[in-house]
């Protein structure tokens, strides 16, 4: 017989199979976060994960348990998976996984254990909760393999995390606290300096590198960036001042004043901040958000121009507050005071020189007076108004009432007092 096919046998089609789905769509929607003592290790980590697709910025870096509780925290919980070293003593991913599932803010995150191929290890990972459980050394694609299986599982999360983010973006947000990790690192290997005088000028002129936080006090800062972008603001204690230059802004000039009779501050320099920020690199997330923050805030807007209906503006430095009163009360102003300083606003109702209103915050009165006689700087704008009503709520003559709050600033009494 012949071994050859009929004349009219076609070969069989082979039947096509689709390629394996590259999991880097999945892994685009995470924001993870790495916890290993080796900051080289984590770089390639995240090489690996931002080059399948995800923002460099959603993958965020701890080198210890304690630090990547303090971050998760700093996101206002907005991680999805957690990649940690479980060998290393040091990290203690055990107890960190631990901690994450005992917390319903934090119960949800997805955890990924890297192990030595050590049966038992890799059993203990299991059975502590580990999601997924790599083998070193970990390849590239079993780790994008292991956050796609991961963000299969937590599509849920996902959603709420941007539910979470929009009801946050419509919030203003509060300037960031120094976490007790990172100012441990900062006063190992930083100074701190005594002010004993209200107005003390801690740093003026053109800007050097060096970090500042507030251990006691109240610090009134101008940071004027290199696009001329002035913005103003207070560092009260547990707050830096400064960190922008640390995230890439150019700064020209800095000035940062006391408010208090005594302050304590602490200062780093440029290179002992850098090695910080490898160490922890959590410091730089701080200093994004924080900067982010106070140009989202803070920024001082022109004074508009008063001049033809008989306003006028300038700044409390070249003008302090009581010369302003002064004048006021001598060419019997009547019309509205505006004082900014330090992303807050004060507002004072002058009737034919007499101020008979003064508002700040939530509160009103000779207090507001006492208030704005500590502030170290800020810009003022007057709006005459002729037929001005409004509360009646300084009680005392404005005069007397100043001279007042000037006696309780010299002394450190407080303006609530």
């Amino acid at each position: 017989m012949s071994d050859l096919p009929p004349r009219h046998w076609k070969p069989p089609v082979p039947k096509k199979t689709e390629p394996p789905a590259s999991p880097s769509g999945q892994v685009a929607l995470l924001r993870v976060l790495l916890l290993d003592n080796l900051a080289s290790f984590r770089a390639k980590l995240k090489q690996w994960i931002t080059e399948a697709g995800t923002k460099a910025d959603d993958v965020l870096e701890a080198s210890a348990s304690e630090e990547a509780m303090e971050l998760i925290a700093h996101e206002k919980f907005n991680v999805d998976v957690l990649v940690a070293e479980w060998d290393d003593e040091t990290v203690n991913a055990a107890e960190m996984l631990e901690r994450l599932k005992s917390r319903p803010e934090t119960a949800r995150i997805g955890f990924i254990a890297m192990c030595g191929n050590d049966p038992a290890a890799i059993r203990g990972a299991k059975s502590a909760g580990a999601n997924e459980v790599l083998v070193k050394p970990v390849q590239p694609v079993a780790l994008l393999g292991a956050l796609s299986a991961v963000q299969r599982t937590l599509k849920p999360r996902t959603d709420e995390t941007r539910r979470r983010l929009q009801e946050a973006a419509s919030l203003r947000p509060q300037s960031t606290k120094l976490s007790s990790t990172i100012a441990q690192e900062l006063r190992a290997a930083g100074k701190l300096g005594k002010y004993a005088k209200l107005g003390a000028v801690i740093a003026a002129g053109p800007f050097k590198n060096r970090l500042y936080w507030v251990e006691q006090g109240v610090v009134f800062v101008r940071e004027t960036r290199q696009d001329g972008t002035v913005v103003e603001y207070r560092a009260t204690p547990g707050r830096f001042f400064g960190e922008a230059a640390f995230i890439g802004e150019q700064l020209a000039d800095l000035r940062a004043v006391t408010e208090t009779p005594v302050a304590i501050i602490g200062w780093q320099e440029a290179d002992a901040v850098a090695q910080t920020m490898q160490r922890l690199p959590i410091l730089s997330h701080y200093f994004r958000t924080i900067t982010i923050e106070r140009h989202r805030n803070n920024v001082v807007a022109d004074l508009p121009d008063e001049s033809a209906s008989g306003g006028m503006n300038g700044s409390l430095e070249s003008l302090s507050f009581p010369d302003l009163i002064q004048m006021m009360i001598v060419t019997k102003k009547t019309g509205i005071l505006r004082i900014d300083s330090g992303g807050e606003t004060a507002l004072l109702h002058i009737y034919s020189g007499v101020v008979k209103h003064a508002e700040w915050a939530s509160r009103t009165g000779d207090s507001v007076l006492f208030r704005i006689c500590t502030w170290a700087g800020g810009r003022f704008s007057f709006v005459p108004k002729t037929g001005l009503q409004g509360p009646h709520t300084v009680q005392g003559d404005a005069n007397f009432v100043i001279m007042e709050g000037l006696r309780r600033r010299e002394q450190g009494i407080s303006p609530d007092a």
